[in-house]
Formats: C-alpha cells, sequence, structure tokens
C-alpha cells in the first residue's frame, strides 16, 4: 500500500522556489518535510510517486541517523558542520565544544544513542530529566544537559534531518538559587593578618594570589594569567586568562583596567623580582604559571588554619571563586554603584564596556580605598592558629605532585 504524501513550496536562501513534501507514516504521522529538489510540482510530484513504488518515500525507514550517529562529530572543534557555522555568527571556544562533547559523549549517548533523532519526543525528553532528578542531579546540571541536547535537536530540525523540535514539548527546570554563604569580614581578615606567613604556611604566592582575587573579584585562571607587563603604579590590566588551553581571552571576552591599592601593587611587584615582565605566580621565573590546584589546596589549607574544617568548607560552597562574591559584595556595600562594580569585576555589560573604555584611575578612586579599608584591621584569629610564633623569611613553596598534575579542561 502506499504512502500519502502532500507537496509545498519554499523559498531557498537561493532565491528559488523549491517543491517540498510531507508523508505519512504507518500511524498516520505526518513525518518530514524532505526536499524533491524540483521547482515545480508536476516533477515533484512524479519524483514522488517513483519514491513511493520504489518504498522509499519515508527516509526514516533508512535514512534518519541515530543519536550516536548524528553526534559523531557534531562537538568536533576541526570537523564540526554546526559549529563551523555558528563560528560565522559568533565567538566560539574550543572549550566550550569540548564540554558539550564530554556531555555528549558521558550523558547523552548512553540514554539515547541507539534512538533514532525522530524517536526522541517531549515525553522521552521530560521521563530522562525525572531519572536524573531520581538520581539527586541537580536542577542546574540538568538544565545544562538539556541545552546541550536542544542545540542537537534543533540543528537537525534546521537540516531537515527531522521535522519537529521535540523541545517544544519540554521545559527547562526550576532553577532553584542556591544560598551563597561567602566569606566574612572576619574571616577575611584572618586570612590576610601581618603575620601571614602563620595561616598561608609562608607560602607568599598562594597568599598573594587569593589577596588579589579577594580584593579585585578576578576569576582564578584570570590570576594565573596576570603578566608583570601588565602591572602598573595604580592598577593592573586584565587582558586574557591561563587555562588547560594556555593563555586566551577571558570567560567575558572583555579586557579592562582593575583598580588596585599601593600595598598589592607592592605585593606583585615582590613576585615580579624572580617573575619580571612574565606571569606573576609562576615558579618557573614567569615562563608559565603554577596550577590552578595550587591555589585551590593553599586556600583550603589557610582556610583549615583559621579554624574552618573541610566539612565546613564543603557545606559552604568554599572555593576561590567564593571571592568574586565576596568583592562584588564588599564594594557594593562600601557605596559603589552596580555598574562601577561591573566595571572593577568584568561582568559583561556593553554599555560599561563602552563607558568605561578610556580607563582613568581618577574615575575609580574610591575602589583602592575600600580595599586599603578592607585590609586594614590587622586582628588575628590566635586562638585557631596553632603555630610557632617566630616570623619565617619569604619563600616561594614548591608544589606537591598532585598540585603539579594537568588541568582538566573547563568551559570558557
Amino acid at each position: 500500500m502506499y504512502n500519502d504524501f502532500t507537496l509545498f513550496t519554499r523559498k531557498v536562501p537561493s532565491g528559488k522556489t523549491v517543491v517540498y513534501y510531507y508523508a505519512y507514516g504507518e500511524d498516520g504521522r505526518r513525518l518530514g518535510p524532505w526536499t524533491t529538489g524540483h521547482e515545480n510540482k508536476t516533477a515533484a510530484r512524479n519524483y514522488c510517486n517513483k519514491l513511493n513504488r520504489e518504498g522509499k518515500l519515508l527516509p526514516s525507514a533508512t535514512g534518519i541517523p541515530t543519536l550516536a550517529e548524528f553526534a559523531a562529530d557534531f562537538w568536533d572543534w576541526e570537523k564540526s558542520p554546526y559549529l563551523k557555522e555558528r563560528k560565522k555568527r559568533r565567538s566560539l571556544t574550543q572549550a566550550y565544544a569540548d564540554k558539550n562533547k564530554s556531555i555528549t559523549t558521558y550523558t547523552l549517548i548512553p540514554y539515547f544513542g541507539k534512538m533514532k533523532l525522530d524517536k526522541i519526543t517531549g515525553d522521552v525528553i521530560d521521563k530522562w530529566m525525572d531519572g536524573l532528578i531520581a538520581k539527586k542531579y541537580s536542577n542546574w546540571t540538568i538544565n545544562s544537559y538539556y541545552n546541550v541536547l536542544q542545540t542537537m535537536m534543533r540543528w537537525a530540525v534546521k537540516k531537515q534531518i527531522i521535522s519537529r523540535d521535540p523541545f517544544l514539548d519540554v521545559e527547562k527546570l526550576l532553577r532553584k538559587q542556591k544560598e551563597k554563604k561567602i566569606i566574612t569580614h572576619d574571616e577575611f581578615r584572618a586570612l590576610f593578618v601581618d603575620d601571614w606567613e602563620k595561616v598561608w604556611d609562608n607560602d607568599f604566592l598562594r597568599c598573594t594570589a587569593n589577596k588579589l582575587a579577594a580584593l579585585t573579584g578576578m576569576r582564578c585562571c584570570e590570576v594565573l594569567g596576570l603578566r608583570g607587563e601588565f602591572v602598573f603604579d595604580s592598577h593592573i590590566y586584565l587582558a586574557g586568562q591561563y587555562d588547560a588551553y594556555g593563555y586566551r581571552e577571558t570567560k567575558t571576552k572583555i579586557k579592562h583596567h582593575i583598580p588596585l591599592t599601593g600595598e598589592m601593587i607592592k605585593d606583585l611587584r615582590k613576585l615580579m623580582v624572580s617573575n619580571g615582565d612574565g606571569y606573576i605566580f609562576s615558579l618557573d621565573g614567569g615562563v608559565t604559571p603554577v596550577n590552578r590546584y595550587y591555589i585551590y589546596y593553599g586556600f583550603n589549607k589557610a582556610l583549615n588554619n583559621i579554624g574552618i574544617t573541610n566539612e565546613q568548607i564543603r557545606e559552604r560552597g568554599l572555593n576561590i571563586h567564593a571571592w568574586r562574591h565576596f568583592c562584588n559584595t564588599e564594594l557594593q556595600r562600601a557605596g559603589l554603584t552596580v555598574q562601577k562594580v561591573q566595571a572593577v569585576t568584568g561582568h559583561k555589560s556593553e554599555r560599561m564596556t563602552e563607558h568605561y573604555t578610556h580607563f582613568d584611575p581618577k574615575d575609580f578612586g574610591e575602589v583602592p580605598e575600600i580595599q586599603a579599608n578592607l585590609l586594614k584591621p590587622k586582628t588575628r584569629l590566635q586562638e585557631n592558629i596553632n603555630v610557632e610564633t617566630e616570623k619565617p623569611a619569604l619563600k616561594l613553596v614548591k608544589p606537591t605532585e598532585e598540585e603539579k598534575r594537568p588541568q582538566r579542561r573547563k568551559a570558557s
């Protein structure tokens, strides 16, 4: 028995009008559309009748790939037609592609890999999301997986591999805002006291890197990317970041100046004695920065030294990024406008990018003052620090083998 089909015309990008057709499956469901390759309906009808006689009217019988087949090169930085098309219209990073490739390989393919794309319906996706919820995945994580699969399915629709986007039938999960438990004033002051050596195990590099992150809101990879050539008398110039992909653009792709208190500039220049105009937070003379784990472990150990246990660190989610929340909070608490806070921390704002294109330290005079006030109290929580009182000489501490491990690639 032959399947019915319906014809319709569509104007393609070249300006030509081409005839497409829908066909109907055994369950009566309309499938398609697919192109006939003809510009008039008579030729198109003859084409469809021929396909019908040969049993090829429905490409779904053989032509629609499984998700695993479709995903083979989808996120490949060099081979992907999707990425090639997207690069024409927006700036993409390999980190973005690699992250999504990992999600596809380890999360999507194990569940959807053997399914043909037209069988991945809204109900199927909804059931999959319910399974992830049952496994205690966070809504944020599930939504990130949702985004990757949605991108792939929409591309399949655009390329007429499937006729309808199944994500029209399923929504993202509620985005639950987790309460931020940032570093407190007392904890900040306990970490950065005059006798910092007792808190940071005499590791000046780790102490300075964390202090810089606290006063500026810089991300860890931005701290690691700071070079001596970008340190000036009253500010630094944030030109890039350093991560597993080497030195590259920042997450927001914005280069900007950050005002700094004189004390912080002085600390950076102490490290420049060894590293010159190269990477400041380096143990090889500025050629490469230290591994981010080196900074992470130093932060954790310092928190332990002021009485914060590893269990409390995990419960509060205290990591290097916590300094970004701390800085944003303190700058706004001190009266800085949201726009100026964005300009300092690098939160993306086109209006502020234009407004602060020409940097004048006088425009940000209150920022170093706020930083200085944060650093001014030197109260040491002596009762929480069980170390000797002798003040050792400044030195750079070599990383352990664990801290030397290669950086995992992360998203931009």
